[in-house]
């Protein structure tokens, strides 16, 4: 019985197309890879070349690599699987793991189909079930083989996905090297072993900045771009990147030197040569650039210089000052002068600017002559010149205000000055008088309203015054009721005063040398005016002016402010006022106030006794003070050895005993100032009635005198009164004596005891140290004795004055007894 299925079968068809699927694929999976590994190879070697300009050993390891990759790919990709292919069986496994209902039924078909055909003769012993069986299988292979779908048995994603990856990595090979050409076609003949180079990346260039180069001409090819420059300046040098950029450059010098500069933003690269001072040759590399074009040849050549610089000056004309030449740059004026800058250049055709600060004005500078002395004194080597002057520049300015000022010179090959300097012009203001009342010395001066005010005023200017003033303003006593308001405060009094200028030359070798002990009580008299109005005055120093004008006047309280300003209780400030010769506008300068209280006889006399109260305190403490000084200047006269020079203890011992001897002194000067005070206070008061003529010769000799205090002038009068004899009569012959005693101490004796201590501390030789404290002792003996004697005559003032008041109380209570019995008298 013939088998019913035949080699064209269903079953045969679906083996087959089973088979050819299979070969698809794998074709499809080892070409992928093939060409995938073999574009990543490109791009590696194209990336690596490109990148690091491999030699070409490299590229021929690259080569091989490249050829041997894909080989081996092909080989276990490719041919393997194909030799490894299943056959007809083996595809009906496929199928059957594809359609696990068939039960192995394909299996069997392929088995039953895939057996040798027998011959057509009989078999001698056949069995008719085996051959329905195996063509009812076959029947049944065929009838499924027709429905079947061939697909099922084999996956395609994985060659798939393999074809997807190549054909992406080809796109990207042919798009990699068609986006350059030209790069592509170096890669490959490189590839091959050829040896074209690859085009150069980066691009660098160097550029020098015009602010201290001059122009120079165009270079010829291959020769360096020459650039001058001003010895000593600073170069700034700018390197541009283009192209790749790299991370830093180097630059190279000539003579080996170099230095690597980073980035300083985006593709530039910048660095400063300082102080150029001979000629040198630079040129950078980075990246890829490593070339020495461009070159840039420095050539260092000698500066324009300011060798001379002079002002001429011309003060305002108020000021009388005489118009000056000042050498240098640098110059102090008066507001308002006119100034001319001479510049002498080198060379001497150089132009140039001034450059003025801070308001960065510029200001050109034109052709002048320049001042001869200064030019020799600047420029030693130059030529003799017979006209008085040379060739320079000159800018001309009349300053407000303090400057500053550059000046900045161009030659004739363009270079600038390196260094142009700065210089100052210091503009001084023309200062207010400073006015200082001298006397009354004491910021609160009391007076009776029949009392006289000895005003003695010192202006100090700058230049010079024109006019001096006082003002009195009525000022409301603390204890007075306020003013009613249908009843205006009086208007202010001013009047001028009678002034003289007083030169320095004209000034007394004595003023000159009291010059320092007036200042130190014009401060004292600062310090108390500030308590008074809250202000500090500006710090005098007679040495600081050219003009100094002294004023006085005797001037009756009554005629401060009226008759209504003179009664007890009244209160009256005093301001000296001075104006200067400035111009357009007059400067006005005043005084601290100075308070006038005006109170009763009996009130005067009471704040007198007061005053000496505490006068007396201080004299006895300095009367103690000077004891103890004495005591201690003793005791070094005792322990000096006799054959000993002086040791470390005892120098110290005389230090410390000079010391103390100078605070006696100081002290001593301040109790005799007090009681002169209270002297000129008195007599200036004129409760005394007898004492006329000794006002009026005090007032003349401190009408010459610029000190508020002037002891000499005191002891001279004290010594007259002395003089005539007799014993002192009066408030002021008293009081008088008193200073006069306070003066001999204050003025002789403790001044001799500090010089005769200052004396043994600087010797040497112990018998002037014995010599000199004996007389320091004398000294101190005498400032105690009579301490002792003013002590007495301050206590004998207490009685006198205990007695006269005692004395106005009976008549005081005698006059009210008489008027009540006249009252009395009357009513009777």
């Amino acid at each position: 019985m013939a088998r019913p299925g035949s080699e064209h079968g269903s079953l045969e068809r679906l083996l087959d197309r089973v088979h050819g699927r299979m070969t698809r694929l794998v074709w499809i999976h080892g070409l992928s890879t093939v060409v995938t590994a073999t574009v990543a190879l490109l791009l590696l070697d194209y990336a690596l070349d490109w990148s690091l300009h491999v030699p070409r050993g490299v590229r021929w390891i690259h080569l091989f690599f490249l050829g041997a990759v894909p080989t081996y790919l092909v080989l276990i990709g490719l041919v393997r699987p194909l030799r490894a292919r299943p056959d007809r069986r083996a595809c009906a496994v496929l199928l059957e793991r594809a359609h696990p209902e068939l039960r192995q039924l394909l299996i069997t078909a392929a088995e039953i189909g895939g057996r040798p055909r027998r011959s057509v003769e009989p078999d001698p012993a056949p069995d008719p079930g085996t051959g329905d069986l195996e063509a009812a299988i076959l029947v049944d292979a065929e009838s499924a083989a027709a429905r079947l779908d061939p697909s099922r048995a084999l996956d395609p994603r994985g060659p798939r996905l393999r074809l997807l990856v190549g054909s992406l990595s080809g796109v990207l090979c042919a798009g990699v090297l068609l986006s350059s050409p030209q790069a592509a076609r170096v890669f490959l003949d490189r590839l091959f072993g050829g040896d074209t180079p690859w085009p150069q990346r980066t691009h660098l260039s160097i550029e020098i900045s015009p602010a201290r180069a001059a122009p120079s001409r165009a270079p010829l090819p291959g020769e360096p771009c020459e650039v001058r420059v001003a010895r000593g300046s600073d170069v700034p040098v700018l390197v541009r990147a283009e192209g790749a950029v790299p991370d830093e450059v180097t630059l190279h010098f000539s003579g080996g030197h170099r230095a690597v500069i980073t980035a300083s933003g985006g593709a530039v690269f910048r660095t400063i040569l300082r102080s150029v001072q001979e000629d040198l040759e630079i040129y950078a590399t980075g990246g890829d650039d490593l070339d020495q074009d461009p070159t840039v040849r420095l050539v260092v050549l000698r500066p324009p210089d300011v060798v001379g610089l002079a002002i001429e000056v011309e003060p305002p004309a108020y000021s009388g000052l005489a118009p000056h030449s000042v050498e240098g740059g640098d110059a102090e004026v008066l507001a308002g002068s006119r100034l001319v800058v001479h510049v002498l250049p080198d060379p001497s055709d150089a132009t140039g600017k001034a450059r003025l600060l801070p308001e960065d004005r510029v200001v050109d500078l034109t052709r002048a002559p320049f001042p001869r002395p200064v030019r020799a004194a600047a420029v030693e080597s130059a030529p003799e010149d017979t006209t008085g002057s040379g060739p320079g520049l000159s800018f001309r300015l009349a300053p407000e205000k303090s400057l500053r000022y550059r000046i900045e010179l161009l030659d004739a090959a363009g270079l600038a000055n390196p260094d142009p300097g700065l210089f100052a012009i210091t503009v001084t203001e023309d200062r207010p008088p400073e006015v200082e009342v001298l006397a009354p010395g004491r910021g609160d001066f009391d007076t009776v309203p029949g009392g006289l005010i000895a005003l003695r005023a010192r202006a100090r200017d700058d230049f010079g015054i024109a006019r001096m003033s006082y003002t009195a303003i009525p000022a409301p006593a603390a204890a007075a009721p306020a003013t009613p308001p249908d009843r205006a405060a009086a208007p202010p009094s001013s009047r001028d005063l009678e002034w003289r200028l007083v030169t320095r030359e004209e000034r007394s070798e004595s003023d000159r040398a009291s010059d320092r002990g007036a200042d130190a009580h014009a401060a004292g008299a600062s310090e108390r005016a500030t308590d008074r109005s809250g202000s500090a005055p500006r710090p005098s120093s007679s040495t600081a002016f050219r003009a100094v004008a002294l004023a006085r006047a005797r001037i009756e309280v009554a005629d401060l402010a009226g008759p209504e300003s003179a009664a007890p209780g009244a209160q009256i400030d005093v301001v000296v006022s001075a104006s200067d010769n400035h111009e357009p506008s007059a400067h006005e300068g005043k005084s601290a106030p100075l308070r006038v209280r005006v109170v009763s006889a009996d009130e005067y006399l009471r704040r007198l006794q007061d005053r000496l109260g505490r006068v007396r305190a201080s004299a006895a403490a300095l009367s103690e003070l000077q004891r103890g000084k004495q005591g201690r200047t003793l005791e070094l006269i005792a322990g000096l050895q006799s054959d000993a020079l002086l040791s470390g203890e005892a120098g110290d011992e005389l230090f410390a005993a000079a010391t103390g001897e100078r605070r006696v002194e100081g002290d001593a000067r301040s109790l005799s100032r007090e009681l002169c005070s209270a002297v000129e206070g008195v007599l200036y008061a004129r409760i005394d009635e007898r004492a006329t003529s000794l006002l009026d010769r005090l007032d003349q000799r401190q009408a010459a005198s610029d000190r508020s205090f002037d002891p000499e002038v005191w002891r001279d009068i004290a010594s007259e009164e002395r003089a005539a004899g007799g014993t002192p009569g009066g408030l002021a012959g008293r009081l008088l004596a008193i200073a006069g005693l306070s003066l001999e101490v204050s003025e002789v004796d403790a001044p001799a005891a500090t010089r005769s201590l200052a004396r043994a501390q600087d010797a040497s030789d112990l018998a002037r140290v014995h010599a000199e404290l004996a007389s320091a002792a004398e000294s101190q003996k005498a400032v105690v004795e009579k301490m002792e004697n003013l002590l007495e005559l301050l206590a004998e003032w207490d009685n006198y004055q205990s007695v006269l008041g005692l004395t106005r109380d009976i008549l005081n209570g005698q006059k009210t007894l008489n008027e009540r019995t006249r009252t009395f008298a009357k009513e009777h």
